[in-house]
């Protein structure tokens, strides 16, 4: 039971992220900066939380100052990075081309997996992983050239979201073993926000006169972009393991292309449905062997965030 709701988890976040995907190339098209996008996400993300928690849960904020490094690494590398360097692929190309590059992550992930033997290599989670970039290669429109257009600078930035979205699944994990699902949540995202505001400080932001009601447009994309999608992932991460998490998260292309078929009159083709199913029908595919073990790493995960409680300091 725990295991399905894990995966139902992912998959909201999936959902989110991919109209998430669309409302940033709205914004984009309205001359709205790609990192003042970035920012803005993970910046109101973090002080909603910060707010909820100082109200009503504190205990989440309390962490020991050695393992500050960790969160830091997680929230710059994994949030920051991975979000920079995909909103900044949809700049310089397209949402589906951007899509695309990024999600390789789960071949890079199952090939982690497979050489630090953290996870068995298993032949369905294999097929899966093979099934969905298919997939998404059809959804997304890959097979007609035109539709991959990307600079330079572009296919670089596209590279290193597919490395960091796999470093976030993975690193996540191993830090569900020591902490608390809430505290790694706002942290990471605390990190991210305290990284993109040293490089653009509130003076930087206050002299680009932006409207009220592009601030509003960000808070909204900030909700359904970061602070509910990433703690449904994390969340989803203390029950499934990475390789099976970011599979299933290959959902968002499929979310992606609908939404901007929508919304911005994207009109699907044959194959992009035909690889919608598909992608759809890896996810099942993952459902056909239980991982080995998996139940008993998600309660060893569960244990270690009650350490984690138990043996925090107030930073």
């Amino acid at each position: 039971m725990n295991n399905l709701k894990g995966y139902f988890m992912i998959t909201g976040a999936a959902i989110l992220w991919g109209i998430s995907a669309t409302a940033a190339k709205l914004l984009l098209n309205q001359q709205v900066d790609t990192l003042l996008i970035v920012q803005s996400r993970v910046t109101f993300s973090c002080f909603l939380m910060l707010l909820f928690f100082l109200l009503f849960t504190p205990r989440m904020l309390r962490v020991k100052v050695r393992d500050l490094w960790r969160f830091a690494l997680l929230g710059i590398l994994g949030v920051a990075g991975a979000n920079f360097t995909y909103y900044f692929a949809i700049k310089e190309s397209t949402v589906a081309t951007a899509i695309l590059i990024q999600y390789t992550a789960p071949l890079a992930v199952i090939g982690y997996a497979a050489i630090t033997r953290e996870e068995e290599l298993t032949l369905a989670k294999s097929i899966a992983a093979a099934v969905s970039f298919f997939g998404c290669f059809l959804a997304v429109g890959a097979y007609d050239p035109s539709v991959l257009q990307i600079t330079p600078i572009g296919i670089v930035s596209a590279v290193g979201s597919m490395i960091t979205f796999a470093f976030l699944n993975v690193y996540t994990r191993h830090l569900l073993k020591r902490h608390n699902l809430w505290t790694i949540t706002f942290y990471s995202i605390a990190f991210a926000s305290l990284f993109w505001l040293a490089l653009n400080p509130p003076a930087a932001l206050v002299a680009e006169k932006i409207s009220v009601e592009t601030w509003w447009a960000l808070v909204l994309l900030a909700i359904i972009s970061v602070l509910i999608p990433h703690s449904l992932f994390f969340a989803g991460l203390q029950y499934v393991v990475p390789t099976r998490a970011i599979i299933t998260s290959t959902l968002e292309p499929v979310v992606a292309i609908l939404s901007a078929a929508i919304v911005l009159e994207e009109y699907l083709r044959a194959p992009q449905i035909i690889g919608a199913v598909v992608v759809i029908s890896a996810i099942v595919l993952l459902q056909v062997r239980r991982e080995p073990g998996e139940v008993r790493q998600s309660s060893r995960i569960g244990s270690g965030h009650q350490d984690a409680e138990q043996g925090s300091g107030i930073v």
